[in-house]
């Protein structure tokens, strides 16, 4: 019996396996992704699904509803024109 891994399937013994790439050949790798990008958040207080857009740092660079309308949306909550 064979052991597994050892022969191609013509019944020839495979070869040796390709060497390693030195590590100093091998191409540095690029961050993992910042997550979700738009990604969604729930505003608890006004009850408003936020959308929100990153940038490649991970911090928020563009909302929808922007600051501004979330923050018009409270003053209409507490009553405040």
């Amino acid at each position: 019996m064979k052991p597994i891994g050892t022969y191609l399937p013509s019944g020839l013994p495979a070869g040796p396996p390709p060497p390693a790439a030195p590590m100093a050949a091998q191409t540095p790798q690029a961050p993992p992704p910042i997550g979700p990008n738009p990604r969604l958040r729930l505003d608890p207080a006004l009850g408003i699904v936020v959308l929100e857009f990153l940038d490649s740092g991970g911090k928020v660079e563009r909302s929808a509803p922007s600051q501004a309308q979330l923050e018009a949306y409270r003053n209409a909550q507490r009553g405040l024109p």
